[in-house]
């Protein structure tokens, strides 16, 4: 197991590169606003690390995928599936029907 300092820069680390990227992709908006895949690129690569910021375990919590519940797994990837197909309109029902499935199948306490 990594142990808390490694951890922790590690979490910095991946912070400093989010923000780097997203004030990359403003001083490209600025200065050269007609390279718009670059400027795409940047600003897609800095939301993801500030995601994987977000998710990141801590000194005081754990990463932010060991919470879930498994009824949330099967939301997680209805989501998912739901924003890679292109029809999304003939999805929502079967999503309803995971969505039921999901909520009665979930573990009692």
């Amino acid at each position: 197991m990594v142990n808390e300092e490694e951890l922790r820069g590690k979490r910095i680390y991946v912070g400093l590169l989010s923000i780097g990227c997203l004030v990359g992709a403003v001083v490209t908006m600025i200065l050269r606003p007609d390279d718009t895949g670059l400027l795409g690129a940047l600003v897609r690569v800095g939301l993801l690390l500030g995601a994987f910021w977000l998710a990141m375990p801590t000194a005081t919590r754990p990463a932010a995928w060991k919470r879930l519940p498994s009824s949330n797994w099967a939301i997680f990837g209805m989501i998912i599936s739901a924003v890679l197909i292109p029809r999304l309109k003939y999805m929502f029902p079967v999503m309803a029907i995971f969505a039921a499935v999901a909520w009665f199948a979930r573990p009692r306490k």
